[in-house]
């Protein structure tokens, strides 16, 4: 009956085996990250106003804030439990990461490079002495959203985040958010007390 469990095992070991790069914990973890970037993704705003992008290019590697300091405000009840989301934000707050392709948003999407990024940018931003026609990659899209990661409390029943949103040399939006899973679902909450627009 148990003459199999050695073979599963050796199974498990080999490079191809079973998953172990994730544990149950950080899956659990990217579950709830993944579903505060679908929520912001899901009709983000944009500084011109409007959306009019046919697919959303999403940079792959996590960016810093800006301002670097979160401008948050919870009420006087609530600034104990936030204080915990933020003493997460200062531990991490230089450490990216890799995106994966797990966003639940309407619009398809695109994850980019590094060098897609700067691509996007210098296209947008760079003066050109001749017309050059434009990344095919890019046709149909008028922002590249950024996404910092997510700073939780030990319970991870609130959250801190930033999207931002970049258009051209003088057109962009960065936003702080911060949320609240309510019956295992995340909202969020109004103690921003300020956002970037150019």
């Amino acid at each position: 009956m148990f003459r199999f469990a050695p073979v599963l095992f050796l199974i498990a070991m080999m490079p191809g085996g079973f998953p172990q790069d994730t544990a149950p914990a950080d899956w659990e973890r990217d579950k709830d990250v993944y579903a505060i970037y679908s929520l912001l993704l899901t009709n983000p705003k944009t500084s011109h106003g409007r959306d009019d992008n046919e697919r959303y290019l999403i940079a792959s590697t996590t960016v810093s804030g800006v301002p670097r300091i979160p401008c948050v405000r919870p009420p006087k009840d609530r600034e104990g439990d936030f204080a915990e989301v933020l003493a997460d934000f200062e531990r991490r707050k230089a450490t990216h990461r890799e995106l994966k392709s797990m966003f639940l948003i309407p619009k398809p999407y695109v994850l980019l490079s590094e060098d897609e990024v700067k691509l996007f940018i210098e296209e947008r931003i760079l003066p050109r002495p001749s017309p050059k026609p434009p990344d095919e990659r890019f046709r149909g899209v008028t922002d590249l959203f950024r996404l910092t990661d997510v700073y939780f409390n030990p319970q991870r029943t609130l959250a801190l985040v930033q999207i931002s949103t970049f258009c051209g040399g003088l057109c962009g939006l960065w936003e702080w958010k911060a949320l609240e899973k309510l019956e295992g679902k995340w909202e969020e909450l109004k103690w921003i007390t300020c956002s970037t627009i150019s």
